[in-house]
Order: C-alpha cells, then sequence, then structure tokens
C-alpha cells in the first residue's frame, strides 16, 4: 500500500482547506481534487526552539507556539 502525504492545499471549488494530509488531496467537504495553498499555513518538522527548550516532531506553523520564537 503506497500512501502520501500533503501539505497546505485548497479547494478550488468551495476554499476548503487542509495544512496536513494524508492520501489523496481530494476535499474532505466536497471530494474535488485540491490543489497547492500559497497561502496556506506553514508546516515544521524535527523543529526544536532554543528559548524555550521545547521540540516538535511535527506543527502547523513555523514559530515556536510558546514563545514566539521562529524556528530555525
Amino acid at each position: 500500500m503506497n500512501m502520501t502525504t500533503y501539505f497546505g492545499f485548497i479547494c478550488p471549488r468551495c476554499k476548503s482547506t487542509v495544512d496536513i494530509g494524508v492520501g489523496e488531496p481530494n476535499c474532505p467537504s466536497c471530494g474535488t481534487q485540491m490543489i497547492p495553498n500559497k497561502q496556506g499555513t506553514p508546516v515544521a518538522t524535527n523543529v526544536h526552539c532554543k528559548k524555550c527548550n521545547v521540540s516538535y516532531g511535527m506543527i502547523n506553523s513555523d514559530k515556536c507556539p510558546d514563545c514566539g520564537t521562529k524556528f530555525e
């Protein structure tokens, strides 16, 4: 079985958005094939905030949610 992950997609029909998805990028609301969303929320993986000393495996932000510091 082959699984696909995708990040930051939008539905061209109903404008629903998905930050992080698994499988085919089809809209969960209307079933239309989704397209990349240039205005989507950034996703970061395996990041560490030096200021808070906190690590995240995957987070849908480019900044620490505790202190707002950008991940390096």
